[in-house]
């Protein structure tokens, strides 16, 4: 068991640094050319860091099932609107591309 939560706390650092690289694009790319899409798109990436947060809060600090549980069922709405507006900006994107 100790071998997973050590391979969960791995993954999670490393996707929190993969996720801050794209953020930071988005970000910059928003400052760049103003498009809200890039707004939106930063949105669902902080909302995945929020819900990732949540999901592996205890892999990092000690906690019952019970509280482990409750973070899960947290997280869920907060990943299907990560998902939602990651989706809705990628629309977005590629409309703004097609009027080009």
């Amino acid at each position: 068991m100790q071998a997973l939560v050590l391979m969960v706390q791995v993954e999670t650092v490393f996707c929190a640094l993969c996720g801050l690289v794209i953020l930071w694009m988005q970000v910059r790319a928003f400052l760049k050319h103003g498009r809200k899409f890039f707004l939106t798109l930063a949105n669902s990436t902080i909302f995945a860091f929020v819900g990732m947060g949540l999901t592996a809060y205890p892999y990092f600090v000690p906690v019952s099932e019970a509280e482990s549980i409750e973070l899960f069922k947290l997280s869920v709405p907060i990943y299907v609107l990560a998902t939602v507006l990651a989706t809705w900006g990628g629309v977005q994107f590629f409309r703004a591309y097609d009027e080009k």
